[in-house]
């Protein structure tokens, strides 16, 4: 069986469903492929947590349905493993009742004209000619395969990337290592005493409890919680098991709401995005924040800078690598370059040990402030000059030596990735720089050289 669209969207989360419903209502023929059915559409394993900016960006071009913000945040409390200091950092945001978000989008793709085939899991891409020109799926309650082919394929099939990974010898097809990756484990659960404060997102830095990453806390209300914790995944431990050693106990629990584990891409973008006649988005595109794992808010970037180019391409009726190339270019220069960055302080961090960030914390080594502008803006030079002289000043020189290492690459790696070049015939000379500036950086913080897969 064959069907024929201007669009095949594989992957009905908010990075599809929000691609679909962009094009969909720019006038595309567009089909959703989403391998969930009935209930399920919209239900997955996710932190659920959503800036205020993102939403108002979304606004621009869908008007947000309230019903979907279960609580208001106002920021992150940050914890350091003793648990004796507490860093407020401010910013506004949402944690999501994340399965009516999901559905919700998924109406609102349908209601803009989109098709949707729920149950519908994308197997491979049809390629002819040098070109991807749709997609094989099958139909999960009967087993029927299927083909739907299109003039562009949007690979949104989250962090298997379904599609784009079986594009070999692809620039997008790049495959991700276990360095680049965390695993994770939450239960949203229902529990008796009321946690304080719930309108702070809780982060606990501990890498007793969470190896490589952090344990979490997203209020849904002061009695519902979301909780879990991410594992850097080249340590290949199962997160579920320091969840129920660690965390689980803390907690008098009534009830459990939804249990899930999952794996996250969190390093610095994919060398490219785009291929003849495909693009990556969402956690396909491994668009997610390296500290915090944290992808929603890129999910729709990605859906709404890639729907732009995507119609730019069917006016020129060119559907090559060259005329998508523009995605890359937008996404490195808006949103890449703060990834790189990140990615930079992640690798910093993961080589912490408790002692190192109860110091850092309970001195703040770095404030309030300056974490907040790290995260949501990227690396500021002027804490060089901090660094530097706290180095005169207080015990372990070795730590604010490798934070000030870590600020200065972060701003040199960022820098390349705002200089993304204009065309793939760049690419080779660009990336050879990026490579070996991440091998300086991870030789001068104690790691071996950037590992490529």
């Amino acid at each position: 069986m064959s069907e024929r669209f201007d669009v095949v969207v594989a992957g009905g989360g908010t990075a599809g469903a929000y691609a679909s419903y962009l094009l969909a209502k720019a006038g595309f023929k567009v089909a959703l492929l989403e391998s969930k059915s009935g209930d399920q559409i919209g239900v997955k394993t996710c932190g659920d947590g959503l800036g205020l900016h993102h939403v108002e960006r979304m606004a621009k071009y869908l008007t947000p349905n309230p019903r979907v913000f279960q609580n208001k945040i106002e920021g992150v409390e940050l914890i350091s493993p003793d648990e004796k200091t507490r860093l407020i950092i401010k910013g506004e945001g949402y944690v999501l009742d994340r399965f009516a978000w999901g559905k919700w989008l998924v109406e609102e793709a349908v209601r803009a004209g989109a098709t949707l085939f729920e149950g519908h899991t994308a197997t491979e891409p049809i390629v002819e000619n040098g070109a991807v020109v749709g997609v094989k799926a099958v139909e999960r309650r009967s087993g029927v395969a299927k083909e739907f082919r299109s003039r562009i394929v949007v690979d949104a099939t989250g962090s298997a990337a379904v599609l784009r990974s079986k594009l070999a010898g692809w620039l997008i097809s790049e495959p991700l290592h276990p360095e680049d990756v965390s695993y994770a484990y939450r239960e949203i659960v229902y529990v008796d005493e009321a946690l304080e404060s719930p309108q702070y997102i809780k982060i606990y830095l501990n890498m007793t409890v969470a190896p490589g990453g952090y344990w979490w806390i997203f209020p849904r209300s002061a009695t519902m919680l979301n909780v879990g914790l991410g594992i850097w995944g080249i340590l290949k431990q199962n997160p579920r098991n320091y969840y129920e050693k660690y965390i689980l106990p803390r907690f008098r629990v009534s009830k459990k709401y939804h249990i899930g584990g999952g794996f996250i891409p969190t390093r610095r973008p994919l060398k490219s995005l785009v291929g003849n006649g495909i693009v990556a988005l969402g956690d396909a595109a491994v668009a997610v924040n390296p500290i915090h794992g944290g992808g929603i808010g890129q999910a729709l970037l990605t859906a709404e800078l890639s729907s732009r180019v995507i119609a730019k391409a069917f006016e020129k009726g060119d559907f090559s690598e060259k005329t998508l190339w523009e995605y890359n270019v937008l996404y490195m220069r808006e949103w890449g370059y703060r990834q790189a960055q990140l990615d930079v302080l992640r690798l910093m961090l993961q080589t912490l040990d408790n002692d190192d960030l109860n110091f850092g914390l309970s001195r703040k080594i770095l404030n309030e402030d300056e974490i907040y502008h790290l995260a949501a803006k990227g690396t500021n030079l002027s804490l060089l000059d901090k660094f530097r002289v706290m180095m005169q000043f207080l015990g372990r020189p070795n730590l604010l030596r490798k934070l000030s290492t870590s600020i200065q690459y972060a701003k040199e790696i960022g820098d390349l990735y705002l200089a993304y070049p204009e065309s793939q015939s760049s690419l080779d000379k660009w990336y050879a720089e990026v490579v070996k500036k991440y091998d300086e950086f991870r030789e001068k913080i104690g790691l071996g050289p950037l590992p490529l897969a």
